[in-house]
């Protein structure tokens, strides 16, 4: 999956830290990708689309969510496969904070919530769309309520009324108890003890609740005392809903409507609700990984977790399970890792093949990409797939140019490459860095795919500074003169470290031999399609190609004045058979800077 990143933070961010060079977390293969990008960015280049390519054994860290009696209720994966996840921890607590679900589509035939305990909030809607007159129509709501541990003092007559009525019976949630001056129960009142309405005195150990009225009826010789105190958590009725109402009952989340109100489903009515659930019905779940800010989740369930990580978790994706998403995720009392226990733990899949890499550069085909590189790969290894990719998408007019270092760590071994490309730029020796390690050629590529991208298109590499620690080798000034004659794009140490001459590996007397030249008719190629863009579906006759020309000899005289080009020439046509097939012929001999060669592009838009 590629990745737009701005920088190396991002880099860093996603893919997490290189490993040890020299001591690999799988023993033999370092990993690549945030080493080059490093590289990549300390040389200029302002946006990379970076693919992370990983062998066979390459797994993604994962973590088991379990309720309080150990079913799962979700599955959570790290966002990329690696070790890196295997620091990756997970706490769950006790919520602290209400619930916000947020657009949640109630299907047919509306009358509940997904969720219960919702909490009366201004943040609540119900948003009806009426599918015949697409008339759209935000519900006031009413509600049936819970008040919680409320006080119930005696008036005057040393008769208790509840402060709200009417009272709903609800036996799960109903509830008196009788409290002593220092606040031990005395008494408790509940399911099976509750009488509702009027009617016989309560006999011991029962009370009566006049539910229009909210009197709490006790047996005579269980009244409190002034002493003692009595606090009752009830449910609330509410008249039935107005024109334009709803009624939320808020303990078990069902919608009542106006009579004829109601959304109808043959009709194509939606209904989309926005609402908040009491923290107690919530837990709130954390995924923390080192020297990243931690992403917290307030939850009711499996399910909703699962959603909120998949559309926004940089570190993980989720899955509720089938079963169980629908159940809460228990507390626990310590941190959890991913990869633990009967968990997968990630590995890098550094191991990664030619074809591991031809699947990731498949995924940039159709990308607007400048430069290719891959990571800590050589030329002899994987130039061969690197050209295909190359070749294949000069094909499909997304043109770019590869960079990739050379294999070995000699002169000999550099001179002795087989590459032939004017796409291609081979580049060595390895860096050297401050710390006595030593790089492959590869990542002195990655600095100089950097570099050129920082570059305009007629921006030369020859003599040009490089952002590095320093070079594996040093080559005298014969090798230096061989590895030009080889079209090596070979670095040296010149007041810094600099490009001795910026060639592709297309040979010296080639019309490509210098890279700014390729990238210059890249560029203009680029140019003339997107400049065509406004013209498509417009007449092809010769008023509409004047102005396509016209349009196209002022983006060509920019470059001119930009000196990417020294001159051109430019023809727009079309045979009758083209004018019928919607086709335009782009004829253009360009002249670009440091070339003495004419190149004649022949374009066919369409």
């Amino acid at each position: 999956m590629p990745v737009t990143l701005a920088g190396f933070a991002d880099a860093r961010d996603v893919f997490g830290l290189p490993d040890d060079f020299q001591r690999p977390e799988d023993g033999s293969n370092p990993l690549t990708l945030t080493r080059t990008l490093s590289f990549i960015f300390n040389n200029g280049a302002s946006g990379v689309i970076a693919v992370r390519t990983a062998g066979s054994s390459g797994k993604s860290a994962t973590l088991a969510l379990n309720d309080v009696e150990g079913r799962t209720v979700a599955r959570l994966a790290a966002a990329t496969p690696g070790t890196w996840a295997n620091d990756l921890a997970v706490s769950v607590e006790d919520a602290e904070e209400d619930c916000l679900i947020s657009g949640e589509s109630v299907g047919a035939p509306f009358d509940k919530l997904r969720y219960r305990q919702v909490v009366p909030s201004a943040q609540n809607t119900l948003r009806l769309v009426r599918g015949a007159t697409r008339q759209a129509v935000n519900l006031a709501l009413v509600y049936k309520r819970v008040l919680s541990n409320v006080a119930v003092l005696p008036n005057a007559a040393k008769r208790f009324f509840l402060p709200e009525v009417p009272v709903e019976n609800v036996a799960s949630i109903n509830e008196v108890q009788v409290l002593a001056a220092d606040g031990s129960q005395l008494r408790r009142y509940g399911d099976g003890a509750i009488l509702y309405g009027p009617g016989a005195p309560p006999a011991a150990g029962e009370i009566r609740v006049l539910t229009d009225t909210g009197e709490i009826q006790f047996e005579a010789g269980q009244v409190p005392t002034p002493a003692q105190r009595v606090v009752a958590t009830y449910a609330v009725g509410h008249d039935a809903p107005a024109a334009g109402q709803v009624l939320i009952t808020t303990w078990d989340g069902t919608l009542a409507f106006a009579a004829g109100q109601a959304p109808n489903a043959a009709n194509g009515d939606t209904l989309t609700a926005t609402y908040l659930i009491s923290r107690t019905a919530c837990v709130r779940v954390s995924l923390e990984a080192p020297d990243q800010v931690p992403e917290r989740f307030v939850t009711p369930d499996g399910h909703f977790l699962a959603t909120r990580i998949t559309q926004s978790s940089r570190l993980a994706t989720a899955v509720e399970d089938p079963m169980n998403g629908q159940r809460k995720p228990a507390p626990v009392e310590s941190r959890i890792y991913f990869g633990t226990g009967s968990n997968t733990p990630g590995d890098n899949g550094a191991a990664a093949t030619a074809d591991d890499y031809s699947t990731s550069l498949e995924t940039l085909e159709e990308l607007t990409v400048n430069i290719v590189v891959l990571a800590g790969q050589n030329a002899t290894d994987l130039g061969e797939v690197l050209l295909g990719h190359l070749n294949s998408t000069a094909e499909n007019d997304h043109e770019r140019m590869g960079v990739i270092g050379a294999k070995g760590t000699t002169a000999q071994d550099f001179l002795g490459h087989q590459m032939a490309n004017e796409r291609l730029v081979l580049v060595a020796p390895g860096l050297g860095l401050s710390n006595g390690v030593t790089l492959p050629p590869a990542y002195a590529a990655a600095a100089v795919a950097g570099l050129m991208s920082s570059l305009p298109v007629q921006g030369s590499l020859t003599n040009q500074a490089v952002a590095i620690a320093g070079l594996a080798t040093n080559f005298n000034r014969g090798e230096q003169e061989q590895l030009i004659q080889r079209n090596v794009l070979t670095l040296v140490e010149r007041e810094g470290f600099r490009v001795l001459k910026g060639v592709t590996t297309s040979g010296q007397g080639t019309p490509f031999s210098a890279i700014p030249t390729r990238r210059i008719v890249d560029f203009a190629k680029y140019g003339v399609r997107s400049a065509a863009n406004p013209y498509i579906g417009r007449l092809n006759n010769e008023r509409v190609r004047t102005a396509l020309k016209s349009t196209l000899d002022a983006f060509l005289t920019r470059m001119v004045e930009d000196e990417a080009l020294t001159a051109y020439e430019l023809e727009v046509s079309a045979t009758r058979a083209q004018e019928i097939a919607g086709e335009v012929s782009v004829v253009m001999t360009l002249q670009p800077t440091f070339s003495i060669e004419y190149i004649r592009v022949t374009m066919i838009l369409k």
